[in-house]
């Protein structure tokens, strides 16, 4: 399969800066129907914000949650969600960083700071109340949902991916790799790898397919030459890798467009025993 072509025009994209809460669930369309103040019911708790393209023409689309890098929320990835939003997809990028004030970094002693106050199973839950978000919408397929993680991301996308069963696919950019957090992980995995990556060793990268391999589980791995980490980031200039960014986004669409888009019996669904949370 090629990589999808653009569906939408720019003009016909819709953005928004969202919250929504964590913890409690969405109410239920019937509950608004019956009672319309429902929404304004829920516990009043933590709020998880982020920000959200979507093609207003048709509908509804799948979705796909992108996890930023240790940065934070920048405009690189304000912008990625409209071009996900440009070939069909609903994206919504969530600030990590959401529950210590959502802090946008330039210099990594910085960056640091802000991603050691990340706690994972609070993270957790905020993920997961991104997909109750997303399934409340109703130009979003229920449960047609991926997780695209970069960096930092892309390793709470993988334990993401682990512990949500109606996850339809993870994407990974160069993510250290959470190999305990793996048994439970069955949806597919595309996992793009810097050449010359300082944080991430091939030895992980190595071991994250062989572990999911033997699972029976899909495991894509790209390797891109002469690349460093964090080659996809175009704010960053001194590690930015324009072709590799090009055949790993190529990659992506691709990877989205047969398991997310398309109807596709490769995920495995967990018993409810054997989830996480």
């Amino acid at each position: 399969m090629t990589a999808s072509t653009v569906k939408f025009e720019r003009k016909d994209i819709g953005s928004a800066i969202v919250q929504f809460p964590t913890g409690s669930a969405m109410p239920d369309p019937l509950d608004v129907a019956v009672d319309p103040y429902a929404p304004t019911k829920r516990t009043q708790g933590m709020k998880v914000r982020g920000f959200q393209a979507w093609p207003q023409k048709g509908g509804p689309f799948p979705a796909v949650i992108i996890l930023h890098e240790r940065w934070g929320l920048t405009q690189h990835f304000q912008e990625m969600t409209f071009r996900l939003a440009e070939h069909g997809y609903v994206a919504l990028v969530v600030n990590q960083y959401s529950r210590t004030g959502g802090g946008v970094a330039s210099e990594a002693a910085h960056a640091d700071q802000l991603m050691a106050k990340v706690n994972l199973p609070s993270l957790m839950q905020d993920l997961t109340a991104a997909i109750e978000y997303l399934n409340y919408q109703d130009y979003v397929k229920k449960n047609r949902i991926a997780v695209l993680g970069f960096d930092m991301g892309a390793f709470y996308a993988l334990n993401f991916a682990a512990s949500r069963r109606q996850l339809r696919g993870c994407i990974a950019f160069y993510g250290k790799v959470p190999l305990d957090a793996l048994a439970t992980l069955r949806c597919p995995v595309l996992y793009h790898q810097a050449e010359h990556d300082d944080i991430v060793s091939a030895r992980e990268v190595e071991a994250l397919c062989q572990k999911l391999l033997a699972q029976n589980v899909k495991c894509e791995v790209h390797k891109y030459p002469g690349t460093k980490h964090g080659f996809f980031n175009i704010s960053r200039p001194e590690d930015y890798q324009a072709q590799a960014a090009e055949e790993a986004w190529q990659r992506t669409l691709t990877f989205l467009d047969e398991y997310i888009l398309a109807d596709h019996a490769g995920v495995r669904p967990l018993p409810d025993s054997q989830r996480t949370f």
